[in-house]
């Protein structure tokens, strides 16, 4: 009875931790989106991975990493930050 009651939570579970859910790894350091995926992974891993690079370039990652770099580039150039 207990297992019955439990399924739906157990099956919902199951998919949040997912591994094809979390498959892309996204590289840094490039100058567009690249996202790795696992080789092993199968449609639906490789579907997850293509939403996350989609995702990433909606909310326009790189420009955000950028402009982050050039930020603390300027911080570092100023006479107050070389003092610390």
């Amino acid at each position: 009875m207990c297992a019955l009651a439990a399924m739906p939570v157990l099956k919902h579970f199951k998919a949040r931790v997912d591994p094809r859910r979390y498959n892309g790894a996204s590289l840094l350091g490039l100058r567009g989106i690249v996202v790795k995926s696992h080789g092993g992974t199968d449609a639906e891993g490789f579907r997850y991975a293509l939403e996350q690079a989609c995702e990433e370039a909606g909310s326009d990652v790189i420009g955000h990493i950028a402009n982050r770099v050039a930020h603390q580039l300027e911080n570092l150039k100023t006479p107050e930050a070389a003092a610390n």
